[in-house]
């Protein structure tokens, strides 16, 4: 197969995408791919790991050199893939993981083609309002995902690999995503 990949989760917000594609990513040992943003650091989550927080005037500035490969307004932020970051580790034939949201992953699937492959994570609603209660969101809040998750769920028709995260047999799903991954390499 050609490579290097670049291997995006994405799917229904709140799933704990996330927090599987970084364990995923760790164990094979692939580089994660931060995005710059303008929004504030978020509080209790430590997401130093996700975003390069950079003021709305540095990113302006990158964005007039050219130096992202992709970048998106959401919710009146800023977010954008530095293209060093993405570039230079495909250069020495790594493979790199993004977490982006199905805007950014369709961006990257037509800029970058067949080195792109996406994997769709998701929870069903009932388990996504257990998951956001859980959490303690706000009600307006957990109204806010469930109303995005059709619109978002639908998505997966796009994407190479679709997988379940079920919480009760978190391995059984861990070792499907292991499976798509392999089927690449």
């Amino acid at each position: 197969m050609a490579g290097p990949f670049i291997f995006i989760f994405t799917g229904t917000s709140g799933s704990g995408g996330q927090t599987i594609a970084h364990r995923i990513g760790s164990e094979l040992g692939t580089p994660y791919i931060r995005l710059c943003t303008t929004h504030s650091p978020y509080g209790q989550e430590g997401r130093e790991q996700d975003y390069e927080y950079i003021s709305q005037e540095v990113f302006d500035a990158l964005e007039q050199d050219g130096e992202f490969v992709l970048t998106a307004t959401i919710h009146e932020e800023r977010y954008g893939i530095l293209r060093k970051e993405l570039e230079k580790p495909l250069r020495e034939g790594r493979h790199v993981y993004l977490n982006l949201d199905r805007n950014g992953a369709s961006a990257l699937k037509k800029r970058y083609g067949e080195r792109v492959v996406r994997l769709f994570l998701y929870v069903d609603k009932l388990t996504l309002r257990e998951r956001l209660e859980a959490n303690g969101e706000a009600e307006d809040s957990i109204g806010s995902y469930l109303a995005q998750h059709a619109e978002e769920f639908e998505y997966r028709k796009q994407c190479e690999h679709v997988i379940e995260i079920d919480q009760m047999e978190l391995n059984r799903t861990l070792g499907q995503i292991r499976t798509a991954l392999q089927s690449h390499l």
